[in-house]
């Protein structure tokens, strides 16, 4: 039962925190949009074939276009009797070789039938999954009959839901929340966090090094490789909202933590500052020619995605626009968690995802098409 319930605990998590009677953020957008979101269909053609058809809406900025990606959509659209057929996160690595790594929280093993219909809701906490070109190998925990999940902590009362991490030749670096059932606004509290070693091409675990007991931040909600760096972002949940921080170590995460506080760099993880107010529990930064994007999802069940821009990885982030805007979003369906994955770019055109799910448990199995991502393209996403 833990395990069904923390699927929609978690979705609550993700905005736990969040005053309603507050803007969503205190970074300024360029312009405000109108509540119409109809969409129309138009007749640009798409810059690749990725892409088969697009929409736009007055509901984010006109300066982007932006596509819905069916090859990738079709990729995730999975059937198969012992692989990954739906769950949320969605958090991409680029892996040696030119591979992708998927990690995913709550997710379903097998379990779909021939019009997409669940016979049941039997989860498992996480999963991997490794792309490589149009191959898609998913790492779960026990077997096919009775998975398991991939990564379990010590405490086996907990479980673990991932976070994000990097990859050299030799390591594969995977931050791993742990989690409890007792306490917590929710009925669950974060207890630990983790960093995994693993092989990057076996996925067999040299070492598993205990980072932070206790809450508060969630170091090693993104991570961000920059020159001689690993950026380690965290996300602060409390009754104001939620506040972004920032770390940093060397790329192999050996060196002691630096905590970026007012406008400097300090050893004292007590010190460290907010860069960032409204964000969501999931985001992602990432470098593009010589500037830094934040992208987030509104946390309030919100659908609109947004991009902001700086010219450094602390910030301060500005130029805020509206990328798009989640048609699925509608009675008990909502989406949460918009992710980049800048290594995925084609043409320019930035990969996102964001993940759908339902406040009722009954849709999941009348759909898996209602837990799972999907995925879009930007295009003219930049900063001038």
């Amino acid at each position: 039962m833990r395990i069904f319930l923390g699927l929609l605990a978690f979705s609550f998590f993700l905005i736990a925190g969040c005053d309603f009677d507050n803007d969503w953020t205190t970074a300024e957008l360029e312009e405000d949009k109108p509540e119409d979101e109809d969409t129309t269909s138009i007749q640009k053609p798409p810059v690749n074939q990725t892409i088969d058809w697009c929409e736009q809406s007055n509901c984010w900025d006109t300066t982007v276009y932006t596509c819905r990606d069916s090859i990738m959509i079709a990729n995730f659209t999975r059937n198969e009797n012992n692989g990954w057929t739906g769950g949320d996160a969605t958090y991409s690595i680029l892996l040696p070789g030119d591979r992708t790594l998927w990690l995913f929280g709550d997710s379903f093993i097998g379990q779909v039938n021939s019009d997409r219909s669940r016979s049941s809701l039997r989860l498992i906490n996480n999963s991997l999954m490794i792309q490589d070109g149009n191959e898609f190998t998913t790492y779960y925990g026990g077997e096919a009959s009775s998975p398991a999940a991939f990564a379990v902590p010590e405490d086996q009362s907990k479980w673990y839901w991932p976070a994000s991490g990097r990859a050299d030749e030799d390591t594969l670096y995977l931050f791993m929340h742990e989690f409890g059932t007792t306490g917590g606004m929710w009925g669950f509290f974060r207890s630990g966090i983790d960093l995994y070693r693993l092989d990057p091409y076996t996925l067999e675990v040299y070492k598993r090094t205990r980072v932070l007991n206790g809450g508060g931040i969630s170091w090693g909600a993104h991570i961000m490789e920059d020159a001689e760096f690993a950026y380690i972002y965290g996300v602060l949940s409390n009754e104001t909202g939620k506040s972004l921080f920032l770390a940093r170590a060397d790329l192999k995460f050996n060196d002691p933590w630096q905590f970026y506080s007012q406008d400097e760099w300090t050893l004292n993880t007590e010190s460290a500052s907010s860069i960032f107010e409204g964000v969501s529990e999931q985001f992602s930064v990432f470098k593009h020619l010589d500037k830094y994007y934040l992208l987030t999802q509104h946390n309030i069940f919100g659908n609109e995605i947004y991009l902001f821009t700086s010219d450094s990885p602390e910030g301060p982030w500005g130029n805020g626009k509206t990328v798009y805007c989640t048609p699925e979003t509608g009675g008990n369906l909502f989406t949460y968690n918009a992710y980049a994955h800048p290594h995925l770019m084609i043409n320019d055109e930035l990969l996102v995802s964001y993940n759908i799910n339902s406040f009722e448990f009954s849709d999941l199995l009348v759909s898996a098409d209602n837990y799972r991502p999907y995925f879009i393209r930007i295009s003219d996403w930049e900063d001038d």
